[in-house]
């Protein structure tokens, strides 16, 4: 990254009135000539950031731990605009990496399944929301690959079926606790299937004062109960991105660390580590 993007993207610049505009300059400027991906990634100006921020991440990760290829997977993919969204993306990874990406998408095809106890929240969600037009988007899609079903079963078969490689960020926009519970139980795979370490997303943790997110209810229970089974694989909330108050997604960014992946502890530091230190020295002595 270089200096001058890496001073844009601080919490200081990135919030402030001369940050805002210039972000606005560039998203005005996109529109006519495609930007540097790292560029439109760091400064938060692509169609949907977050999607991009998991998925550029994961990228360099794998690149960083020599891998030539990595999935991408969404969990609950309705009317389709994300796993869109994520086949374009792919794409321009490809060409600025030189990196093979899968995308793949989990859905019922129905909507949402049937609700549980009130950990599914059954006052904001309601069996067969989000009804997928499943013929229209397979007609849309040029590369993502759908997984229909109860996410219970798909998750089961996902790896003996599509022989995917390694999954590298997931994106779960599932809503209910007890969907998004069992969308997690792809992680009782092989360790092997994944990046050491997951970017994941999640898209119901903040909401309104009638949705009421909490520790008690929907995705961020099943976060909670998962962690507490687990010892060798945690979830946790980014904290990079928190001093970062212009970025509306920042309590929606979470890390899975595989512990017992044999590349976790693969020294990823290296160049950006020192280009990291020399700019801090760099902003010390200004």
């Amino acid at each position: 990254m270089s200096n001058l993007l890496r001073r844009l993207s601080q919490p200081s610049m990135a919030t402030s009135l001369p940050g805002a505009l210039a972000r606005r300059f560039l998203r005005a400027f996109r529109s006519y000539k495609e930007l540097a991906l790292e560029t439109e990634v760091v400064l938060d100006i692509t169609d949907r950031p977050a999607y991009a921020y998991c998925a550029y991440h994961a990228a360099m990760l794998a690149k960083k731990l020599g891998i030539d290829a990595l999935s991408l997977i969404e969990f609950g993919v309705a009317g389709g605009n994300g796993l869109l969204f994520l086949e374009r993306f792919a794409a321009r990874i490809e060409r600025a990496l030189n990196l093979r990406v899968e995308v793949y998408g989990f859905d019922t095809g129905e909507g949402l399944p049937h609700l549980g106890g009130p950990e599914d929240m059954p006052y904001w969600f309601r069996a067969s929301q989000y009804r997928m037009d499943i013929d229209a988007l397979r007609a849309k899609l040029t590369r993502a690959k759908l997984a229909l079903g109860n996410v219970r079963e798909t998750v089961d078969t996902f790896f003996n079926q599509y022989n995917p490689a390694p999954v590298g960020a997931i994106f779960n926009d599932l809503d209910l606790y007890t969907s998004t519970i069992e969308s997690l139980r792809i992680f009782d795979h092989d360790v092997n299937r994944f990046l050491p370490r997951v970017f994941m997303y999640f898209d119901d943790v903040i909401g309104s004062e009638m949705q009421m997110y909490g520790e008690s209810n929907g995705e961020l229970l099943a976060i909670s109960e998962f962690n507490r089974r687990h010892d060798a694989i945690h979830i946790g909330l980014n904290q990079n991105l928190l001093p970062l108050y212009n970025v509306h997604y920042r309590y929606q960014i979470y890390y899975a660390h595989l512990t017992r992946h044999p590349l976790y502890a693969s020294y990823v530091g290296g160049d950006e580590q020192e280009a990291m230190e020399s700019y801090l020295r760099l902003k010390g002595a200004a």
